[in-house]
């Protein structure tokens, strides 16, 4: 799962730098038609009640954010569920993976090709196993369902953006500030600061909130999420700095929400963690595997 968390922020990062590559001048096609008008005309309706385009910002993105809210939440579920699916797996994959590893030596040693023909045969049956094994208990790591909360807000995020970027039913944006300090049509050297800071909290929290696991491998992913903490900081705060302060008040009220929808999910769908047992010597013998009660049956 913690391979799923890292493709998250790897697909946060992906859309920063898709976005920045994109022209914001284009006022036509699909795309702007059915997102970024309708966002744009939405901003400024807001702007009619509130008189600060600040406080539209603000809004407007957490109306955002709290829309796609149940999609995220729902992939903090699926994480929970194939995060506990795993550590119920994990007796039997572990026997299967022991037989894959006596089937790699076999064909290994093998001198016919008969001999390697069985051998991989073996590998292509343990391997549906292992398949089998994680579908029974809900551990697939990565999945559509997963993805799919995503994927679904960054019409809308990327919509926001255009609008913040090139606004024209809202283009009193481009001579206002928010707070009386902060200018929103030019580039600002303090809300930079700010995303960095709010972003490095989000991270890290949610690196934090992730549940230890002493699978193979855990460690070295562990390693790379370490490193992976800074970049997405870091690449907010320098693309705050080069658009507008309307957009970087944009990235700063989004990061905020993930905070607490972060809080959020961990409450609703906090981490399994199997019970405690007695330290006993293990024995494959004692493991069910699903091809077993097959044949039993």
């Amino acid at each position: 799962m913690k391979l799923k968390k890292l493709s998250a922020i790897l697909l946060g990062l992906l859309g920063i730098v898709t976005l920045s590559g994109c022209s914001a001048d284009d006022r036509s096609g699909t795309f702007y038609e059915t997102f970024v008008k309708p966002m744009d005309i939405f901003l400024a309706k807001i702007h009619e009640y509130t008189g600060s385009w600040g406080w539209s910002i603000v809004i407007i993105t957490l109306i955002i954010r709290l829309l796609v809210l149940p999609f995220m939440l729902h992939n903090y579920k699926v994480q929970n569920k194939a995060r506990k699916g795993q550590e119920l797996a994990r007796p039997e994959l572990e026997v299967v993976q022991k037989k894959q590893q006596a089937a790699k030596e076999k064909e290994a040693r093998a001198i016919s090709n008969e001999e390697k023909m069985q051998a991989r045969s073996e590998l292509m049956e343990l391997q549906r196993e292992q398949m089998a094994i994680m579908k029974k208990y809900g551990a697939m790591p990565i999945s559509l369902g997963g993805c799919l909360p995503i994927l679904i807000p960054w019409p809308f995020l990327m919509a926001i953006f255009y609008t913040l970027t090139n606004p024209l039913y809202s283009a009193g944006i481009v001579d206002s500030t928010f707070l009386g300090v902060f200018s929103l049509g030019t580039r600002s050297y303090i809300l930079p600061i700010i995303a960095f800071i709010v972003y490095a909290i989000q991270t890290k929290l949610s690196i934090k909130m992730m549940p230890q696991t002493v699978q193979p491998g855990a460690e070295q992913m562990q390693s790379q999420m370490q490193m992976m903490q800074w970049l997405s900081p870091i690449m907010i705060a320098g693309f705050s700095f080069i658009v507008a302060g309307a957009v970087a008040v944009y990235y700063i009220v989004g990061g905020l929400f993930m905070i607490f929808q972060t809080y959020l999910g961990h409450a609703l769908y906090p981490p399994y963690k199997p019970e405690k047992q007695k330290k006993q010597a293990f024995n494959p013998e004692k493991v069910t595997l699903v091809s077993n009660k097959k044949k039993r049956k």
